[in-house]
């Protein structure tokens, strides 16, 4: 077991939450701003190019890991050599991880169990339901995941994960707004892993034209949509940097 002790303090991590709508400028904007080199986890069947083509910076450090299944990633991001060269170690989306990934995973498996004769039974319907056990096994995994991304920010990295935006979750029906995850108790339990979570949204000049990098809120004054902040500083809002929001907390 190690020993924290405060002069370690300067070099610890950051474990940063980011969501919002599609398109709003989540993923640009953190390859512009994260400190390299850069380990990006994809989640989400789709090229990355036009993302890095966006974020316009050439001489960036980035390795960009495609997962082959759950287990897969499981063993990749529990070794930490595996991320020794890493300042920052993005995770892009939690919402497919979670949601489609995964649950398809669950649920094929779920399927391959039953015998012939329950598989011909509605075999669309069965092998998409996900069942309370499978729910179970979800949010399980999704702790795994999280604490084992956890425990690399310990060790000195920035971790962003980034979500789509849900409204009214059905784990929170109070929430305007919220990351979208699948189930009830990953998501209601979430914040407890987080430093810091961030609804990012579009931001406009005052000709109502669309400007980069989106502004991003680290608190909710009204309690409205979810985030977290933990820092020393009392800058809770503004727009997405990753370096600067490092340096603020």
């Amino acid at each position: 077991m190690k020993k924290w002790n405060k002069e370690e303090k300067g070099q610890s991590g950051r474990f940063i939450e980011l969501y919002g709508d599609t398109g709003v400028g989540k993923t640009v904007s953190t390859l512009q701003t994260a400190p390299p080199p850069i380990c990006y986890i994809q989640t989400e069947p789709r090229s990355l190019g036009p993302s890095l083509d966006a974020a316009n910076r050439p001489d960036i450090e980035i390795d960009v890991f495609v997962y082959d299944d759950f287990p897969d990633l499981m063993e990749f991001v529990t070794n930490p050599d595996n991320f020794d060269r890493y300042a920052s170690v993005i995770v892009d989306s939690y919402s497919h991880l979670m949601s489609v990934a995964l649950s398809g995973e669950i649920t094929d498996e779920a399927f391959e169990a039953k015998t012939e004769a329950e598989r011909q039974t509605k075999p669309l319907v069965s092998k998409a339901k996900m069942s309370i056990e499978g729910f179970g096994g979800l949010s399980a995994n999704m702790f795994r995941l999280t604490a084992a991304l956890g425990r690399l920010s310990q060790a000195g990295k920035c971790v962003v994960v980034t979500a789509l935006l849900t409204e009214n979750p059905r784990y929170n029906r109070e929430l305007s707004a919220a990351p979208a995850l699948k189930g009830r108790e990953f998501p209601a339990n979430m914040p407890g892993f987080f430093d810091l979570i961030g609804l990012v949204q579009t931001r406009t000049d005052n000709e109502g034209k669309v400007i980069y990098p989106p502004w991003v809120r680290f608190q909710s004054p009204d309690g409205s949509f979810l985030a977290k902040f933990t820092g020393k500083g009392d800058k809770t809002e503004g727009p997405l940097n990753i370096k600067k929001i490092i340096e603020n907390t």
